[in-house]
């Protein structure tokens, strides 16, 4: 969740800060009071978003069969993962040279309903830019502590960053030159979470057949690691995880779903996590309309590498 930081005239915009988030360092409230003083009452009406589907068959378009066989992917045996380095790797390598979509969500529910709930979408070129980040978030009116923007969209061409954020019904625009991609989105492949899961847990491997072509299907209740759980901010007590991953014939993971319970200032909660990537060979990074707005905005007087347009109405 580092990359290499920006120039020192340049301070960390909003939307900066808020990749951080991005990367899972602060998700939900700290402990210093998100469910004080019985304020959590009634059912929340906040609809989570949309996460992938489990199933195979479904999103893959072929009907799911164990097969036999004993070739598998590269870090895999039968009995489990031989070595996690070995299969997130290959993994990175599959994407590295490819356009690409990578989302991710996490869902945090407690007695009364969501809440919180943020979708991440990565539309990446071949090579790794440009490429176009959009997160989205939505939380209970209960939440407390740092809560994250409702839309943040960050275009980066290879040298800059622009980026878009509307948080209560304002949106501000900002450009920052010379900013390394991987100071926004260090793990543009998904390398560094496969990695992690794939150490922290004890799998089981099955080899099964979707739409004609071998995959495997990692499965774990097995914890090695509590720390891989621990990465969001004021979760307290990570317990009782359940992960699924599929690895398709090439040794790319296509998705994952990632369970586990825990406690959020006292209060029991439960988290989802899946990721899936999609649209390989097939994504095509648009430059956002917004762009133009924002190059605008910073000719009109802001000094370069900072350019921070005022925060106005949505329109």
């Amino acid at each position: 969740m580092t990359g290499s930081p920006l120039p020192s005239a340049a301070p960390v915009s909003v939307a900066m800060a808020v990749l951080l988030t991005l990367a899972g360092c602060s998700g939900v409230p700290g402990a210093g009071g998100a469910f004080g003083g019985g304020g959590a009452t009634g059912t929340s009406t906040l609809t989570p978003v949309d996460v992938p589907a489990e199933g195979g068959a479904a999103s893959a378009g072929g009907e799911v069969r164990a097969v036999g066989g004993r070739r598998l992917a590269p870090g895999l045996r039968t009995g489990g993962v031989r070595d996690p380095p070995a299969l997130a790797a290959t993994h990175h390598d599959r994407l590295a040279n490819r356009s690409f979509t990578r989302t991710d969500s996490r869902t945090v529910v407690d007695r009364n309903g969501t809440l919180l709930a943020t979708r991440t979408e990565l539309e990446v070129r071949p090579g790794g830019t440009p490429f176009l980040v959009s997160r989205s978030a939505v939380a209970a009116s209960r939440y407390d502590g740092s809560r994250p923007p409702t839309d943040v969209t960050i275009y980066h061409d290879g040298l800059r960053a622009a980026s878009r954020v509307v948080e209560n019904g304002s949106v501000g625009y900002r450009i920052e030159d010379n900013v390394p991609p991987a100071a926004v989105e260090p793990d543009r492949t998904g390398r560094r979470v496969v990695g992690r899961l794939l150490t922290a847990f004890e799998w089981e491997v099955t080899r099964v057949e979707i739409g004609g072509e071998p995959h495997y299907q990692l499965a774990s209740d097995g914890l090695l690691d509590r720390g891989a759980l621990s990465d969001v901010a004021g979760l307290d007590s990570p317990r009782d995880p359940e992960v699924r991953m599929l690895v398709g014939p090439d040794g790319r993971v296509e998705r994952y779903r990632l369970q586990y319970g825990a406690t959020v200032a006292g209060a029991r909660v439960g988290v989802t996590e899946t990721a899936r990537w999609s649209a390989v060979d097939e994504t095509l990074v648009e430059v956002p309309d917004w762009l133009g707005r924002a190059l605008r905005e910073r000719t009109g007087g802001a000094r370069p590498g900072t350019a921070t347009a005022s925060p106005t109405p949505v329109e």
